[in-house]
């Protein structure tokens, strides 16, 4: 059960953030963007200040280096929330969906060159097939016109959660996945606040409550679990193997597209879906358990 702990973490993970889009369409139809994100990430911080001082969590950050994590907070939640949200109004669905989707493939690079995590060929055409995934499922969606601003701007996401997945999986030498977590919500509470109330946010609370339930859902699973759950993977596998799950949340958006608002689902969604499990299961058939020399040790003191 242990050995397939990463798989069902990647699965569990992929799926929260799979159907989250659907929490975060209802909540922007009352909140700006800056709002549901300084929202979403207080309750998170929130959540582990009351897990800690129940002592049903623990977090200890005495004697480690903290500036290790300052790199994967820059990364992930603050650049790459930033860069994807307005990348995703000025291009089309569909080249936001093959961009983003290219985040494994750039992952599996950037490992290779800074942690040494050469990936095998087995590992690397599943990602290649993942990838065809992704790109199978943008061709089906509605088109739109691209901006070269826009794509800039979703250079910077792929980039962004790339050398997330690098930084965070360096950190887990240090750092425990819930010690990471707790980290990366707070700078998003105080970086996405800021700028919520820069632009100003009268009623705020007020509005807020009309959504609560989707707060819940973002605060809570999107961000506590889900969150805990990746940086958990960043720590049991390799950079490529972990991120190659991302791809899974966008055969589960489409399928709750499909059940929650009736979308259309048709062949090119179906192959899509069919080579991003393909993908996923080949990129981590022999790679379950711990790979050597990284990862935090249960057992430690």
């Amino acid at each position: 059960m242990k050995r397939y702990a990463p798989a069902y973490a990647g699965i569990t993970y992929s799926t929260i953030f799979g159907f989250s889009f659907l929490a975060s369409k209802s909540a922007l139809e009352k909140l700006d963007i800056f709002e549901l994100l300084f929202l979403r990430f207080a309750l998170a911080t929130l959540l582990f200040l009351l897990l800690a001082a129940c002592k049903i969590i623990k977090l200890s950050y005495r004697g480690k280096p903290l500036r290790q994590l300052v790199l994967v907070c820059l990364f992930q939640p603050i650049l790459y929330f930033t860069f994807e949200t307005f990348g995703i109004r000025e291009c089309s669905t569909s080249t936001a969906g093959l961009m983003l989707g290219a985040i494994p493939v750039t992952v599996a690079f950037l490992a290779w060159l800074a942690l040494d995590e050469k990936p095998t060929w087995i590992r690397t055409i599943s990602l290649l097939i993942s990838l065809c995934g992704v790109g199978f499922i943008a061709l089906s969606t509605s088109g739109g016109e691209n901006t070269f601003f826009g794509l800039l701007l979703l250079f910077g996401a792929m980039a962004s959660a790339s050398l997330y997945n690098v930084f965070s999986r360096k950190s887990s030498r240090v750092f425990t996945p819930m010690e990471t977590t707790f980290v990366m919500m707070v700078s998003g509470t105080l970086t996405f606040g800021a700028l919520a109330l820069f632009k100003g946010a009268p009623d705020l609370f007020q509005r807020a409550a009309q959504v609560l339930p989707n707060i819940a859902y973002l605060g809570g699973l999107s961000s506590v679990v889900a969150f805990f759950l990746v940086n958990f993977n960043l720590s049991r596998l390799s950079a490529s193997q972990a991120s190659v799950f991302s791809n899974l949340s966008t055969a589960v958006s489409v399928a709750a597209g499909v059940i929650f608002r009736g979308e259309h689902f048709g062949l090119l969604q179906a192959t899509g879906a069919l080579l991003i499990l393909l993908g996923v299961w080949g990129a981590n058939r022999n790679g379950a358990g711990i790979a050597p020399g990284y990862g935090f040790d249960p057992n430690s003191k």
